[in-house]
C-alpha cells in the first residue's frame, strides 16, 4: 500500500512539474520582452497566432486642416518667391497652372513638383469655359495642359479649377464622369484685386473667414501676394491649422 501511495505521489509531482516548469521557464525568458513593452508607450498586440508586439509611433490626425492654392502660374519671378516662402515654412501647397505658361517655365514647373507640391490644371488659355462645349473643354483646355505637365514631371493632373470659377452644370457632370475632380475655393483672399489687396487686408480677410478644410485662393502675383503670404501662414498656424494639398483634405 505504501509503495502504491509513493508511486502515485511521484506521478502527481511529475505532472505538476510538467505543467508549471515550462511556464516558469517561459516567464523568465519573457521578462526582458515585458520590460521592453513597459518602456515603450506605443505597442500593438496581434492576438491571432503568435503574440507579436510591434513598436509604432502614434498616428496624429490634425482636426484643423487647410489648403493654400495658387492660380495662374508658373512665371519666373513670383512663383519662385512663393516657393521660397513655402520651403522656408515647410508647407505643401497646390498650384493650378495655366498650360500656355507651362512650356515657357519648365524649370519652375519641375521645382514645384520636386518640392512636393501638388500640380493641378487651370486650363490651357485661361478663358471662360462656359463658352465651350464639354468636348472642347477637355480637348482644347484640360488635356493639353495636363500633357504639358506630364512631359516635364511624369504626372498627369486630373484635378482642375475653372478660370473665374465658371463652369456650367452640364460641364460639371460631364467632367466628373470623365474622371476629373473640380476644385474651386471657399476663401478668396482677393489678392488679385488691386482695390483691396494690401497685405494687411489679405491677412485680416483670412483671419475673419478661416474655417476647417478651407481652400484658400491666392495667385502667383506680384509683391502684395508675396508680402502677405508669411503673415497668412503665421496667422493660420497661430489658429492651430495644419497645411495640406487639396487632395489631402
Amino acid at each position: 500500500m505504501t509503495r502504491k501511495i509513493l508511486k502515485g505521489t511521484s506521478i502527481a509531482l511529475l505532472v505538476i512539474l510538467a505543467i508549471f516548469l515550462p511556464v516558469q521557464i517561459f516567464m523568465e525568458a519573457c521578462s526582458p520582452i515585458t520590460q521592453n513593452i513597459q518602456a515603450s508607450p506605443y505597442t500593438e498586440v496581434l492576438k491571432i497566432g503568435p503574440v507579436i508586439r510591434v513598436r509604432r509611433q502614434p498616428t496624429i490626425v490634425p482636426s484643423k486642416r487647410i489648403a493654400l492654392t495658387f492660380d495662374d502660374g508658373p512665371d519666373a519671378r513670383n512663383t519662385a518667391k512663393i516657393l521660397d516662402i513655402l520651403k522656408e515654412e515647410n508647407i505643401s501647397a497646390t498650384f493650378f497652372l495655366v498650360g500656355e505658361r507651362v512650356g515657357h517655365y519648365p524649370t519652375v514647373v519641375k521645382r514645384i513638383f520636386n518640392e512636393g507640391h501638388l500640380i493641378a490644371n487651370h486650363s490651357q488659355s485661361h478663358q471662360d469655359l462656359e463658352g465651350l462645349t464639354n468636348e472642347e473643354i477637355i480637348r482644347l483646355e484640360l488635356d493639353p495642359t495636363s500633357r504639358a505637365v506630364e512631359k516635364l514631371t511624369g504626372f498627369y493632373p486630373m484635378i482642375m479649377r475653372p478660370p473665374y470659377g465658371a463652369l456650367r452644370m452640364d460641364s460639371v457632370e460631364y467632367l466628373n464622369k470623365a474622371g476629373w475632380k473640380i476644385v474651386r475655393w471657399s476663401l478668396d483672399t482677393f489678392d488679385w484685386d488691386n482695390t483691396r489687396n494690401k497685405p494687411e487686408e489679405i491677412i485680416n480677410r483670412v483671419l475673419d473667414q478661416h474655417h476647417p478644410n478651407a481652400i484658400i485662393l491666392m495667385h502667383c502675383n506680384g509683391p502684395t501676394t508675396i508680402n502677405a503670404l508669411p503673415g497668412v501662414i503665421h496667422t493660420l498656424r497661430d489658429l492651430g491649422y495644419h497645411f495640406y494639398t487639396v487632395d489631402q483634405l
